[in-house]
């Protein structure tokens, strides 16, 4: 077997290996690339927000057609949405308690009701109860109540409902909830799935559009919202953006290419180092880590960006009849030079106690050696002699693109003066340049933004943003962990800092508040003489109560009510969602809504443990800002160890300040151009940054190289234009983006791509010296 053959079929294989791992690896989108190993307080908070209830709220408003027909629909889609699987629970103010519930539940009156008291069972308390039975009789609940009088003339049964509608109700129109100005029916879906669980996200929308359309009357329309709404909605926004963005720059870039080589082959050929580095990237993570995040891959293939320069060296320097192996033997020095230092650039991620940096730094190195290795060795294989490109970089001593080999001083000087400026200009202001705040760069229009925050007030939903959860060995202390705190919040509502909570504890007490309520309960016979004594000069007939005394002796030695008793009542369903084993522990959740100062809410929780208050948002951008700090860190290390290898590989300080001068200059008058367009720093600007060095290092490493001959020098010239062309056509266009994110990215390559081109180009040539014969030794 020949030796070109043996080195395609070893890349084949390689290659079919690498697609069989990649293919195979997991994609994860959860958050806990932003979590450093062994964080309890992060990975708790990573629970809200895989899995939290308000993540899982799908708020809905019937607008248009008349009163009625936004009722009659509410109340139509809300039927059909219970009897769907999708959903947890669905409320619009309607009466959802069947017979068999409510016999359930009124079973459980005397331990679930807030009311009870041993005052409430004396002769005054029973009176007072009894005549406001009476004065129900002559309102709108006088069926209600005459039928469940004769057992519960203390009005434990309608005092448990009470109790459990929410601290903000919405007003109600024929029957259903509307907007304060009526011109909204509302209702309020809570999915099975994590709002963040966007598949499932996604199928639960299309049910509730499906019955909407059954259901709908008159000229009635939906309006949806909620994390998972505005989560499928970025989803989808983002992938037909990219799609059409990635279509049109691959062609155009494609073209570029043709323009330059006209050969096909060539152009199709150039792409399998980066294929082979996606490849490569993928299935290392997933060998170590076992899965990939979903953003690693798309941040690890920006970072891969640099490979693409690769064969187009190859391409540019090519010169027959000298073959493409000579020419890459050639160029070889520099271009390993330029892939060692950028890999090593990337190592210092690998021992971060981040996953998502460790991914990163795994993926970018794994897949610059594969791509270097393809286009050193697989290439030349590859690429018959008969395809050779044009010679478009020929320089005739009287060319008029002779002064582009020799950029004059004052352009050297001009750049170099221009960046220390801008350098000196950021040290001196110190703007605030970094933007934790994720919610700055979503693509979701403003209008639907209003929309979710008008919805979530007129239903009085707990917002995504507060919650607090509580941690504990069993069910029972969550439980009175719980109701201990609800007396801490009581103070918070009585002040305006909180409008209202939600927790588990409200509709399932404590055993040991139920056993409390059950030692209120008297004995028989006391019950009956004060019931007798209470029922004097009222119109009540004799023995009407006979139900009551049976069910307060029967409850006086009733089993207490456990999570699994509700099992068939929609308390079920509220429980389960605020009280859950998990990881061997308890959670008990305690949404909030209407938080209006979170740091004095925070003061409320000091000192009680395993209580965990979390604005989730503020926790996000902290985690953020942590992510960043020590992704800031990591590259400063990373920088200095590419520093370190490029002074003992070039040995000589002349030569490093050639390389890294440019660089330095590059990123500063990047970042300071960003911020004088009124942008701040994201992790994507970050991430962008990276690629902008990496690029960077490739155009000062190839025209700092000590060469008098002005035909390679040309050649120099030319590849370097193709590289950075190539990479402006496609960040160019990601610039002018709508999508803040695409545009961010878009924006800082090409600004630093352009910035990076020209310092390389004027102070790297600038300064260069004549070629040591030792130097480029091959």
């Amino acid at each position: 077997m020949s030796k070109s053959r043996a080195v395609v079929l070893t890349w084949l294989a390689l290659l079919a290996l690498a697609s069989g791992l990649a293919l195979t690896t997991p994609v994860s989108t959860d958050l806990t690339l932003f979590i450093p190993a062994h964080d309890a307080r992060s990975a708790l908070l990573l629970e809200q927000l895989r899995s939290g209830p308000a993540t899982r709220l799908i708020l809905i408003g019937l607008e248009g057609g008349t009163e009625r027909q936004r009722a009659a629909s509410s109340q139509i889609l809300a039927e059909r949405l219970r009897a769907n699987g999708h959903f947890l629970q669905i409320a619009n103010g309607s009466e959802i308690l069947d017979a068999a519930a409510q016999r359930r539940l009124d079973d459980y009156r005397y331990l679930l009701s807030p009311d009870i008291t041993p005052e409430r069972f004396t002769a005054s308390g029973l009176r007072s109860a009894l005549q406001q039975r009476l004065r129900e009789l002559a309102s709108p609940l006088s069926p209600l109540v005459k039928r469940l009088l004769p057992a519960d003339p203390t009005g434990e049964f309608l005092a448990m409902l009470q109790l459990w509608q929410s601290d903000r109700q919405p007003a109600k129109r024929q029957g259903v909830w509307f907007s304060p100005d009526g011109q909204r029916a509302l209702l309020l879906v809570e999915t099975r799935a994590s709002g963040f669980d966007l598949a499932a996200q996604s199928q639960a929308l299309a049910v509730i559009r499906q019955h909407f359309a059954d259901a709908r009357q008159g000229l009635v329309t939906l309006r949806l919202s909620g994390a998972g709404v505005l989560g499928t909605l970025s989803q989808s926004v983002i992938r037909s953006e990219t799609q059409w963005l990635s279509a049109l720059a691959s062609f155009l870039v494609m073209a570029l290419l043709w323009l330059v080589y006209r050969s096909p082959r060539i152009v199709l050929l150039s792409a399998l180092p980066l294929l082979s580095a996606i490849a490569a990237g993928v299935a290392s993570v997933g060998l170590l880590f076992g899965s990939l995040y979903g953003i690693t891959l798309a941040f690890g293939v920006t970072l891969l960006g640099v490979a693409v320069d690769y064969p187009i060296h190859c391409f540019s320097h090519w010169r027959p009849p000298q073959a493409l192996e000579q020419t890459l033997q050639d160029i070889w020095p520099t271009l390993r030079m330029g892939v060692l230092t950028t890999a090593l650039g990337y190592l210092a991620m690998i021992t971060t106690d981040f996953p998502g940096l460790a991914q990163l730094g795994v993926f970018a190195i794994s897949g610059l050696l594969a791509a270097a290795a393809v286009t050193r060795w697989v290439l030349p294989v590859l690429v018959p002699p008969s395809v050779a490109p044009p010679h478009w970089a020929v320089i005739q001593a009287d060319s008029p693109w002779l002064p582009l080999l020799h950029p004059p001083r004052f352009v050297a000087l001009t750049l170099g003066m221009t960046g220390l400026t801008l350098a000196v200009m950021l040290l001196l202001s110190a703007p605030p340049l970094w933007e934790d705040d994720l919610a700055a760069l979503s693509p979701i229009p403003s209008p639907l933004v209003k929309l979710d925050r008008d919805l979530r007030t007129e239903l009085g939903a707990p917002e995504a943003g507060h919650v607090i959860v509580i941690t504990a060995v069993n069910a029972e202390t969550a439980l009175q962990i719980s109701e201990s705190l609800a007396g801490r919040l009581a103070e918070p509502v009585a002040h305006g800092i909180l409008q209202g909570f939600d927790m588990a504890a409200r509709y399932l007490p404590s055993q040991r508040t139920q056993r409390e309520r059950q030692m209120a309960l008297p004995a028989r016979a006391q019950l009956a003489a004060q019931l007798q004594e209470a029922l004097q000069g009222l119109p009540f007939k004799p023995g009407l109560f006979e139900p009551f005394l049976d069910a307060v002796t029967q409850a006086r030695t009733a089993s207490l009510v456990r999570p699994e008793d509700l099992t068939g009542t929609p308390l079920a369903l509220r429980v389960s969602s605020l009280l859950f084993a998990q990881a061997g522990e308890w959670r008990a959740l305690i949404p909030l809504s209407g938080v209006q100062d979170s740091v004095a809410l925070a003061r409320t929780f000091d000192g009680l443990a395993g209580v965990h208050y979390f604005d989730l948002k503020a926790e996000t951008n902290r985690l953020i800002g942590a992510f960043r700090d020590e992704a800031l860190l990591r590259m400063a290390w990373g920088g200095a160890l590419l520093s370190l290898v490029l002074g003992l590989s070039l040995r000589s300080p002349r030569r490093l300040l050639l390389v890294l001068l440019p660089v330095a200059l590059a990123i500063i008058s990047d970042v300071a151009v960003l911020w004088l367009l009124g942008k701040r720093l994201s992790l994507f600007h970050l991430v962008s940054l990276l690629l902008v060095i990496g690029l960077s290092i490739d155009y000062s490493l190839f025209f700092s190289r000590p060469e008098q001959d002005l035909q390679r020098r040309a050649q120099t010239l030319f590849a370097l234009l193709v590289c950075s062309g190539s990479t402006l056509v496609v960040f160019g266009m990601l610039a002018f983006s709508t999508l803040p994110v695409l545009q961010a990215i878009g924006q800082t390559v090409a600004i630093g791509i352009l910035l990076g081109f020209l310092m390389a180009w004027a102070l790297a040539q600038q300064m260069a010296t004549p070629p040591d014969p030792a130097s480029e030794r091959h």
